[in-house]
């Protein structure tokens, strides 16, 4: 197949499902306005230059039309509902695949009027949606979206490099004694509502309680300077370690020498980074989002606390930090769950299949139309 994606470049989400498309032996084009280089992937650069959104949106969208015109694939696959997802839907190319995100559909159609009615434009003009949690494609069927055209795909985990067993040598990297408590959160830093500053603010009241504890505040994008500036208000800069974007093929290293992993936001889909904890047997801590509720029980594989209670974080760092018992079953029980639900490969080939039968079917029309 020729594929042609609408997405975000430079980010670790595309570049792992056009990477397993590319070793397929599929052709696959990215178009996108943040281009960065994928090994086997012709990137297209559809930026402007122009700052006024709506022109901009407009001079975009014909040279996504030209580009499809010339490259002609066999389908256009768009990641994320608003934005990209605009594009897709304006180019009224099929089959066409919409893969939602996470708040491209619980926070920004929900921002104005015109945001939403051009989600539901998009939802609408889709073959098929896809979507990593039945939480996001219960709200994706709110907003106007076909049941019937919904798939769940995750992410998935390469369980190859995330696994209980994987080499670390991070402590020592760091300068964290071998037996003091690590806790680690993943999250970016560019959206209040991933709570950082929650955790940050945490601390002071576990290190008053377990004063060896050690913290990686780590992120895929964003500035995390606020979040340094307010450790070193709170005075806590010894037991914290900022890592800022940690390399994907490191990760492992980190997670499996923490003993604590931290992902409490306000609003989200199913966090890779958390399954990916999960499968290095790291106990986490989560907030009460219903995706995130799809992969962790209460006090059966992890901790569960209110988005943005700072008192229950804290309560549950200590808790875990206690109970080394209970960290070794919840570790056990996340990676079983991982390991059955959450494979990247096997997610990736029911996508790649679902891709196959659209061009079979023709669904739309190839082209245009």
């Amino acid at each position: 197949m020729r594929i042609a994606y609408l997405s975000i470049g430079g980010h670790i989400h595309t570049e792992r499902w056009l990477r397993y498309f590319v070793e397929k032996g599929h052709d696959v084009h990215l178009l996108t306005v943040q281009p960065a280089p994928i090994e086997g992937v012709t990137v297209h650069d559809i930026r402007t230059g122009i700052a006024f959104k709506p022109l901009h949106y407009a001079v975009a969208l014909r040279k996504v039309r030209r580009i499809l015109e010339r490259i002609r694939p066999d389908l256009l696959h768009t990641h994320f509902l608003t934005g990209y997802g605009y594009w897709g839907a304006l180019a009224r190319f099929h089959p066409f695949i919409m893969t939602v995100w996470g708040d491209d559909v619980y926070t920004t159609p929900h921002e104005s009027f015109l945001k939403g009615k051009l989600a539901r434009m998009v939802l609408r003009r889709a073959d098929v949606i896809t979507g990593d949690s039945e939480d996001i494609l219960e709200h994706v069927v709110a907003m106007g979206g076909d049941a019937q055209k919904c798939r769940l795909v995750q992410w998935g985990v390469d369980l190859d490099r995330f696994r209980p067993d994987a080499p670390t040598a991070v402590r020592e990297r760091l300068g964290i004694p071998a037996d003091s408590p690590l806790v680690i959160s993943i999250r970016s830093f560019t959206q209040a509502y991933y709570n950082i500053d929650v955790i940050v603010r945490s601390i002071p009241a576990v290190l008053s309680e377990r004063p060896a504890t050690h913290f990686v505040i780590a992120g895929n994008e964003g500035d995390d300077s606020e979040l340094r500036r307010l450790a070193d208000k709170l005075g806590i800069g010894p037991n914290v370690h900022f890592a800022g974007r940690i390399p994907h093929e490191e990760l492992p290293a980190y997670l499996v020498t923490s003993d604590i992993f931290l992902s409490v936001p306000s609003v989200d889909a199913t966090p890779v980074s958390l399954l990916e904890a999960m499968a290095c047997a790291t106990p986490v801590v989560v907030s009460n989002l219903a995706s995130g509720l799809e992969w962790v029980t209460h006090e059966e594989n992890g901790l569960v606390v209110e988005a943005g209670n700072r008192a229950q974080l804290e309560d549950a760092i200590l808790r875990l930090i206690d109970a080394p018992e209970m960290r070794m079953r919840f570790g056990r029980i996340g990676v079983e769950k991982v390991r059955k639900g959450a494979d990247h490969r096997a997610h990736m080939a029911r996508m790649e299949e679902l891709c196959l039968q659209l061009v079979r079917e023709g669904e739309g029309g190839r082209g245009a139309g």
